[in-house]
């Protein structure tokens, strides 16, 4: 069963983890790597890269319902992380829980539906064969909004808010040696709109939350 049918039927599951990842950054498109976009499969990734090799890796950190694969292969310019959602888990505790008999069966057969169809894409990581000059980086993109150290091992970072966009650095801060691409909400309604042809609830109120408010003058005006 694909995680497309699994949404626009009982997309319960999918909603409570994309409500709990929802990013608050400006309604601005995210920078997109590989054409691997928001909502896609693992079967979606592998038609894109038909002759990669997919590895799956199980980091120290990862949860139930996390899951990893590394890309590589002739052609790309090193090595593509990508981090996925993984549906079942959660559905089988739904399926456990359930009382309505057609809701019991079709969170049933959620979970344990292929791994191509029910993992959904979180986020991108790109390791380049070679670090890359941070100047190269704030050359495209202008001035980044934030720097710092990653807490769990101090990594120097640089942040780009309006692009989703994060680079991690060589001790000296001149180098990037990793780069990771999240989505913005308006790449999230985007990816509903196209794929469902409508936008959750929990995204429209982002939306809204998002907008910049007006000043009391203005809105004064408008109700004239």
């Amino acid at each position: 069963m694909s995680l497309r049918r699994g949404y626009v039927a009982h997309g319960v599951s999918i909603l409570l983890f994309l409500a709990c990842t929802a990013l608050l950054c400006p309604d601005a498109s995210a920078e997109v790597y590989g054409n691997i976009g928001y909502l896609d499969t693992l079967g979606d990734v592998r038609a894109k890269y038909p002759n990669a090799n997919f590895q799956k890796i199980r980091p120290a950190w990862a949860q139930e319902d996390d899951a990893l694969y590394q890309i590589t292969g002739v052609g790309l310019s090193g090595t593509i992380v990508v981090k996925f959602f993984d549906s079942r888990p959660m559905n089988r505790k739904l399926w456990e829980n359930a009382t309505d008999e057609s809701m019991k069966e079709a969170f049933r057969q959620f979970s344990v539906g292929l791994e191509d169809n029910m993992l959904g894409v979180q986020w991108v990581r790109w390791v380049p064969a070679s670090p890359i000059p941070l100047a190269r980086f704030v050359s495209k993109y202008g001035a980044f909004q934030k720097a710092g150290f990653r807490e769990d091992d101090l990594t120097p970072y640089r942040y780009w808010m309006t692009k989703g966009l994060s680079v991690f650095l060589s001790d000296d801060e001149k180098n990037v040696r990793s780069v990771e691409y999240e989505f913005t909400n308006a790449d999230k309604r985007r990816a509903f709109q196209e794929k469902f042809g409508s936008v959750p609830d929990w995204l429209k109120e982002a939306e809204q939350r998002e907008k910049p408010s007006q000043p009391k003058d203005a809105k004064d005006r408008q109700g004239r």
